[in-house]
């Protein structure tokens, strides 16, 4: 299954979810017109997907949305994808790490894939760009993978040693 499916089948399976949570805890009148489109632009292919869950963080940010904050920091066995997608090594392309900066709950599982035609690693850095030893994968073929548990909260930088302007964030809350 390629990515584009797995997302789709994600969004379709959150949207279902989410519809009965919708109808008890959210009012159309309070849903602003461009997140409307944006969710219309989003099914049509019109935006992307980070755009699509913008405007639905906006809508839990402001309380249209209500979650339970309990219930999602309890959740034991996080995890959560980074894509390395295919292109990520030419340096004009725009094939930045999928998402560019993930946002997860501390004790996350973090799994890196490498889509890309070519070899890629891993590796932590501070905010200064230099390397800090926190984590750091062996070279990763495409379809292989790595993983790192955020444990701590705070904001990670990362980077592939092999093609350095190739650069990322993972935030902790």
């Amino acid at each position: 299954m390629n990515h584009t499916k797995i997302i789709f089948s994600f969004v379709l399976i959150f949207s279902v979810m989410l519809i009965p949570f919708l109808l008890l805890n959210a009012s159309a009148e309070k849903v602003p017109d461009w997140i409307r489109n944006t969710a219309l632009w989003y099914g049509e292919g019109k935006v992307s997907e980070t755009e699509f869950l913008n405007a639905i963080k906006f809508l839990v940010e402001n309380n249209v949305i209500i979650l339970e904050r309990e219930d999602i920091i309890s959740v034991e066995n996080l995890s959560a994808l980074i894509i390395i997608p295919n292109g990520n090594v030419n340096l004009s392309n725009s094939a930045f790490y999928k998402p560019l900066n993930l946002e997860i709950a501390s004790g996350t599982v973090v799994t890196w894939i490498n889509e890309d035609s070519v070899e890629h690693t891993i590796q932590s850095q501070d905010e200064s760009g230099n390397n800090n030893g926190l984590f750091h994968s062996s070279t990763l073929g495409t379809g292989e993978t790595f993983e790192f548990t955020f444990e701590e909260m705070g904001v990670y930088n990362y980077y592939c040693s092999f093609h350095p302007w190739r650069v990322g964030l993972v935030t902790v809350k």
